[in-house]
């Protein structure tokens, strides 16, 4: 009988015949199996995606700053009339 593996799901997905090819092939010339050239391209997807959203936040977060110097340099401003 086979090894259980534990806190593993199975996934499906219907892919078209060429895709399922591309896919044979990339990974063949990888030297790895199709399974673990999917889930390397999966963890790669999801690194770049929460880089992105790194990226975003930081963005954000500097822009929420220079919204507060401008509002208070215009504070200072008003002040100083």
């Amino acid at each position: 009988m086979g090894q259980a593996h534990h806190d593993m799901i199975r996934l499906s997905l219907d892919i078209p015949t060429e895709q399922h090819v591309h896919l044979k092939m990339i990974a063949t010339k990888k030297g790895i199996s199709m399974r673990e050239y999917i889930l390397e391209a999966l963890a790669f997807k999801e690194a770049s995606e929460e880089k992105e959203s790194i990226e975003m936040d930081n963005t954000s977060f500097r822009k929420g700053l220079e919204r507060i110097r401008k509002k208070r340099h215009q504070l200072a401003k008003n002040l100083s009339k």
